[in-house]
């Protein structure tokens, strides 16, 4: 065995290898070309005629080679292939997909009809304050997923729904830009997610299309309470794009993956797991979770992908969802607080009219609608003269996909100096 400066570590050795510590390291030496990438050890090399002959481990020990064969872990039908066979990556193309980004705050009710809630994803509530939202913690990493931060909570109360109305609909949905899953038309597909809630029961989750005339129920069941479950809807047949109106283009809502928690008849199927025409979102078997006080669901960890089984959830870094998410949503300060961010300054060139000009960290989804916020009142619809710290009205700010400014009318003299702060909002919805 070659010598090396530094500590090695060794991997558990596959299955065929037998004997004690010390035959293993003579076996080692005699037998096996270790491979060293820094101080860890990436792989074994079996040469032909090793007796007893070698068999391919049953769960991920890193990447083996028998007989000259390299053999790589395959996540996807959990066991090892060859090299030679090719294995397509899962992407995910869910983003915030452990709802890492909030921009209407950490804690609030939902009035009745359709919310924004953390960037990415909306609820559907036709009955007011029957739910609240905050976010929590998510679920420990497993052989599933790696360990999700974050997570959305829904509570149930005040205001309880001890009997559903048929038109009734209290769902999660998380929503995907048309341009991103355009790639994936005519493909098999898998959608996953983990969730947590304290009431056992049936529930259900749906995919439907922009149009929402054409929807994939999914009933599950959640049989132990106060503990995290992951959710597999596997062998989702392609978009039927013959019915029904679908988007796959930039801006516009492409696709809705909701979880339900309560559901009237309106919008129930007797036909699961099959692609139907019109709005359906559960079965006659969902549990109606909104008659009791303080019932509460968790969700986190999305996956929608290409693939005919779901496949293991790696987590994106907060940075990455940010810069993804604020294609859709940006913000200069912390609105919820509406006390700390920086100016948008704007000069008055002229009396009664200012300039002024921002370029957006990213280009937006669409044309954003701008709303300027006084910079003393902060005050939405306002733009603030510094130097009489009076606001002047002003509903939008001029803007395009890649920034916001231009002339606005206003209350000045020649070299005034106006400010504000903005938010820009180019959500899907």
């Amino acid at each position: 065995m070659p010598i090396f400066a530094g500590s090695i570590a060794y991997a558990p050795m596959p299955e065929g290898w037998q004997g004690t510590a010390d035959e293993f390291l003579q076996q080692s030496g005699q037998l096996a070309t270790i491979f060293i990438s820094g101080n860890f050890l990436t792989g074994f090399y079996y040469p032909t005629g090793t007796t007893p002959p070698p068999t391919l481990p049953t769960s991920d020990q890193g990447p083996v080679v028998i007989n000259g064969q390299w053999y790589f872990w395959d996540p996807v039908s959990g066991q090892y292939l060859p090299q030679t066979q090719s294995v397509k990556p899962a992407r995910n193309f869910c983003r915030n997909a452990i709802y890492q980004l909030q921009q209407t705050g950490p804690t609030f009710t939902l009035a009745s009809g359709v919310t924004n809630t953390y960037d990415m994803c909306l609820c559907r509530a036709t009955v007011s304050n029957v739910l609240a939202i905050a976010s929590d913690t998510g679920p420990l990493s497993s052989p599933d997923t790696d360990f999700c931060s974050s997570s959305i909570r829904y509570t149930v109360g005040p205001t309880l729904v001890p009997t559903l109305a048929a038109t009734d609909i209290f769902a999660h949905e998380h929503l995907i830009e048309g341009v991103d899953v355009s790639p994936i038309r005519g493909q098999t597909l898998a959608l996953s997610f983990s969730v947590w809630v304290n009431q056992p029961g049936n529930y259900s989750a749906y995919i439907t299309n922009n149009g929402r005339d054409m929807s994939y129920v999914f009933p599950f069941t959640i049989s132990t309470a106060n503990q995290w479950a992951r959710i597999k809807i596997n062998n989702v047949p392609a978009f039927p794009t013959s019915n029904g109106t679908w988007s796959f283009s930039e801006g516009n809502t492409g696709l809705y993956l909701g979880v339900v928690m309560g559901v009237g008849g309106q919008y129930k199927t007797s036909a699961p797991n099959t692609w139907v025409s019109g709005f359906f979102a559960g079965t006659t078997a969902n549990s109606n979770m909104l008659t009791v006080l303080n019932n509460q669901m968790k969700i986190s960890g999305v996956k929608f992908e290409a693939s005919a089984t779901s496949t293991y959830l790696s987590v994106e870094p907060f940075e990455n969802d940010y810069f993804g998410c604020i294609r859709y949503y940006f913000t200069t300060f912390n609105y919820q607080s509406l006390t700390a961010g920086f100016p948008f300054i704007m000069q008055s060139q002229s009396n009664n009219n200012a300039f002024g000009s921002m370029l957006f960290e990213r280009r937006m989804a669409k044309v954003p609608t701008v709303v300027p916020y006084g910079w003393v009142s902060h005050a939405a619809g306002n733009v603030t003269n510094i130097s009489t710290n009076a606001d002047v009205a002003t509903a939008t700010l001029p803007s395009t996909q890649k920034g916001c400014g231009g002339s606005i009318a206003t209350t000045g003299t020649k070299g005034d100096t106006f400010a504000c702060l903005f938010t820009a909002d180019a959500r899907l919805g």
